[in-house]
């Protein structure tokens, strides 16, 4: 299959993907709705006209043209304005009734107990966070299946190639000759697809760096024994010490003005370890996961400063960062490029995309658990609100307020409506305008 064959397919498995994690988050309001006898008019994927629709029961499913998101209808999302009050003598008074009316045209005989507003707080609080709670139980299943299904690349105590002098630490392209240096692990006796079982004893771990302490006690030399060809052979190493380029606290090669690498002495071996795949362990895989959401919870607060940031390199012409945020087209641009490489096998490909579509679930549930409308969040905070205002009225031996008023804060909703949209065109734009490289 050519590069643009693939490119394509990249993309039409994020798009499926993300339809299909749409299509799951808004199950995960349905189902505890109508669990609770809240009517559901309709539930789509996708915003616009409709591409399919069938109905089932009392609810319409649809597929629409827009791949951009999904929702779906509940009748009584706002409740009617307390008695007493006017909601025309309030500030934005038009979003508070229209946010009032919302879906009214849906609203049958026999529906008026059925609405969202009168559930009780912890079930409306239920019926909303279901569908960030799906995001993110799919994002860690789907995390869990690359990291212990496929596993990522990881270096393991096999060796892949024995540096023969030390000029080719430095240079890989140096030409070791008769006054070159032999490095340690060609003076030992190393050899290609050797093993590493023991050093001094110790077991190695296959997935783990097995002369850790060799480098670490270079004026030593070490027993080590290695599997070659399905036999044991114990070989002695020394380590040792040489100008060598290093990495910086980054984690990258230190270089110089010029792009030089910078060299400093420190204890080597000279081997070049084989990359394999590692499944970690289904714990490991759920740790990782978890460590990925809380870091998506971090990202998601410093998201309008990464919005203002890239937005401002279009300007500047300053170099984008590889941690800024990113737009659907982005992240389908990203799903092509990866698909499309040439180096890569279909291990490679499956664990790349399954990582891809499971960070972008925990982004999902990150980005709804905002507490602010028209998020899931601000309806979760809603209800929090109601439920604990209510149970220290209730303390307190204070008359029930009744439910919280969240159609007040319709105007917030619109507001925010108009940011997510502005900043949702920006990184559009962004990129189109100056796409993440993969290097």
């Amino acid at each position: 299959m050519n590069e643009t064959l693939l490119y394509i397919l990249g993309i039409v498995i994020m798009v499926f993907g993300l339809a299909l994690s749409i299509g799951l988050h808004e199950f995960g309001h349905l189902i505890p709705a109508k669990l609770f006898g809240v009517r559901v008019p309709h539930w789509a994927v996708g915003f616009g006209p409709r591409l399919f629709a069938k109905k089932f029961g009392e609810t319409e499913y649809s597929i629409r043209l827009i791949p951009l998101g999904g929702f779906i209808t509940l009748i009584g999302m706002y409740p009617p304005a307390k008695p007493g009050t006017d909601d025309s003598r309030r500030w934005f008074s038009n979003a508070i009734s229209s946010a009032r009316q919302a879906h009214s045209e849906h609203i049958q005989p026999g529906d008026e107990g059925r609405m969202l507003y009168q559930l009780p707080a912890y079930k409306r609080i239920i019926v909303m966070a279901g569908g960030p709670l799906v995001n993110l139980l799919l994002g860690l299943v789907l995390i869990s299946i690359a990291l212990s299904g496929i596993g990522p690349n990881a270096r393991v105590a096999k060796i892949d190639e024995v540096v023969q002098c030390v000029d080719q630490m430095v240079d890989s392209n140096a030409v070791c000759n008769a006054n070159s240096l032999p490095t340690p692990s060609k003076l030992a006796g190393l050899e290609s697809n050797d093993v590493v079982k023991s050093v001094d004893g110790v077991a190695i771990n296959y997935q783990s760096d097995p002369f850790t302490a060799v480098v670490q006690a270079p004026d030593v030399a070490h027993q080590v024994v290695v599997v070659r060809n399905g036999k044991e052979v114990e070989l002695t190493l020394k380590a040792g010490l040489a100008e060598l380029p290093y990495a910086d606290a980054s984690g990258k090669l230190a270089v110089d003005s010029s792009g030089q690498p910078l060299l400093k002495e420190r204890a080597f071996v000279g081997v070049r370890y084989a990359v394999e795949r590692a499944p970690l362990s289904i714990g490991g895989s759920f740790a990782a996961a978890g460590q990925m959401t809380t870091d998506t919870l971090g990202f998601i607060v410093q998201f309008p400063v990464q919005v203002y940031d890239s937005v401002a390199g279009l300007v500047t012409g300053s170099e984008r960062s590889p941690n800024s945020a990113v737009s659907i087209l982005g992240i389908t641009q990203f799903a092509g490029t990866v698909t499309a490489d040439e180096n890569s096998d279909f291990a490679d490909r499956a664990f790349s995309n399954l990582m891809l579509l499971g960070s972008l679930n925990l982004a999902l549930f990150a980005f709804n658990m905002i507490p602010l409308p028209p998020l899931d969040g601000g309806h979760i905070a809603g209800g929090v609100y109601e439920y604990l205002k209510r149970g220290l009225y209730r303390v307190l031996g204070k008359p029930d307020p009744g439910y919280a008023d969240t159609a007040l804060l319709a105007p917030v909703a619109n507001v925010m409506f108009l940011l997510l949209l502005f900043a949702g065109l920006a990184m559009i734009l962004v990129d189109i305008l100056n796409p993440l490289s993969l290097g």
